[in-house]
């Protein structure tokens, strides 16, 4: 049922219902960023989980991901091997998840370790999930 445009351009000074519908039709893909269903949210490096949860907008199209299916790629004790953390390093994550990469991250270490924890971020910031949905998931995991 969608009507397309005549392929020859008319004068923009005439006014014509079919200037008016081409206008419409122009108007509604600049709307579409404004409706939350195309637009995505602007995520900046470093952000937090709560600073990711922020920047999507409220209206935003939610569609939740298993947290099993979430946490997965956390578990491969590969992904922090780079990190030679020592068997007395604990650490808790949680991180938030659009399109498939990590947008927001909280890392905890125990004891304290600011470069075990910059190097956990680094390597959870280089996962690409599977599943890459436009929406923002948050998954918690702790080794």
């Amino acid at each position: 049922m969608e009507e397309t445009p005549p392929p020859a351009p008319e004068p923009a000074s005439e006014s014509t219902p079919a200037d008016g519908e081409a206008t419409a039709e122009s108007g509604e893909g600049e709307g579409k960023p404004k409706a939350g269903a195309g637009a995505e949210p602007e995520f900046k490096e470093g952000m937090s989980v709560e600073e990711a949860i922020a920047a999507v907008p409220r209206d935003a199209q939610r569609m939740n991901l298993d947290g099993d299916t979430l946490g997965k790629p956390l578990m491969d004790q590969k992904l922090y091997e780079p990190c030679k953390l020592g068997q007395n390093q604990k650490f808790k994550v949680r991180v938030a998840i659009w399109n498939g990469k990590a947008v927001g991250l909280d890392v905890t270490t125990q004891p304290n370790n600011p470069k075990a924890k910059e190097c956990i971020a680094t390597q959870i910031r280089s996962v690409t999930w599977r599943d890459k949905v436009l929406s923002l998931n948050t998954v918690e995991f702790s080794m």
